[in-house]
């Protein structure tokens, strides 16, 4: 396993969580013989992320692990040294930024570095993007809020039309019901005419309350109103280094967790055939509110 995050020091720099109810939590997810064995540490990331709400908690983690476990697009084959993840690496440049916002949001910055359509592929950039994500999660403990910057410098209509909309549709769900960190934000930056078909394609998926949390930027200090320059790439107006440099350093750093991730993922599947039987008075199994056919694509 990949270097976790100390829940010791996470509880005292939260002290409003009670761990007695992430234990709670933690317990009945044991309790569940279809769930993964999870750790306390991933008990902790859905119920902070959930508000401290325990029914809550339980339900989005029920469908984060059983997405994991349909979605085989997204998170079969996570090895780093397949062909298509290597390609991917060259493909995009997708990390995390070293610092936080000043209310403590972390920023990912996702951007072409591979300009040829026919080399993109939209599955394999979002499959190294969540085998670096697990990472990244269970390493810096609680964040309060991500936000995507996404750059289109390059992207053209040729790569959309690689982009499959029952894909599109699985991953909007995914980002905005079952992730273990609320998604705050999505910055599109250097835009081109192509952007309004992405808007198109984006707006009938995203749920009316987050519509005025996706900002399209016209110029450098739109962006700079949201995120400090000081914390930006160079290509950003900002102080760090380039995206290039990121970009290499974050994924060495995830190369070297290879088998970890391999294991990691393989362990968090569920097991349908052990489901318990639905009722209907129980949040997580009625079918009321969790249906796993939905997680198919259309």
């Amino acid at each position: 396993m990949w270097p976790v995050f100390n829940l010791e020091e996470q509880y005292a720099e939260h002290p409003t969580i009670k761990r007695e109810e992430v234990q709670k939590l933690h317990q009945w997810l044991k309790a569940q013989p279809h769930l993964p064995d999870l750790l306390e540490q991933e008990a902790l990331l859905f119920y902070y992320a959930c508000d401290h709400e325990m029914e809550r908690a339980k339900h989005v983690i029920d469908k984060h692990y059983t997405f994991r476990t349909l979605a085989v697009d997204f998170f079969g084959n996570l090895d780093l040294e397949s062909p298509k993840l290597v390609q991917a690496q060259k493909t995009m440049a997708s990390f995390p930024l070293n610092e936080s916002t000043p209310k403590g949001y972390r920023v990912t910055i996702t951007k072409l570095t591979e300009t040829d359509a026919a080399k993109y592929d939209f599955v394999d950039s979002l499959k190294l993007f969540f085998a670096a994500q697990d990472i990244w999660l269970h390493e810096v403990g609680l964040v309060p809020g991500i936000i995507i910057v996404i750059d289109l410098a390059g992207f053209s209509f040729r790569h959309l039309t690689r982009i499959g909309i029952s894909h599109v549709k699985k991953i909007c769900r995914y980002a905005q019901e079952v992730v273990p960190v609320p998604l705050l934000e999505m910055h599109f930056v250097n835009p081109s005419s192509i952007v309004g078909k992405i808007m198109k394609l984006l707006k009938p998926l995203i749920k009316k309350e987050s519509k005025n949390k996706v900002v399209v930027h016209s110029s450098l200090e739109s962006l700079h109103q949201h995120i400090p320059p000081c914390m930006l790439p160079q290509e950003y107006g900002g102080d760090e280094r380039s995206c290039a440099e990121l970009a290499e350093i974050y994924y060495k750093k995830v190369r070297k967790y290879r088998l970890n991730i391999i294991e990691f993922n393989r362990s968090r599947h569920v097991d349908e055939k052990l489901r318990p039987s639905k009722n209907e008075s129980d949040l997580v199994t009625s079918k009321k509110t969790f249906d796993i056919v939905n997680y198919l694509p259309k």
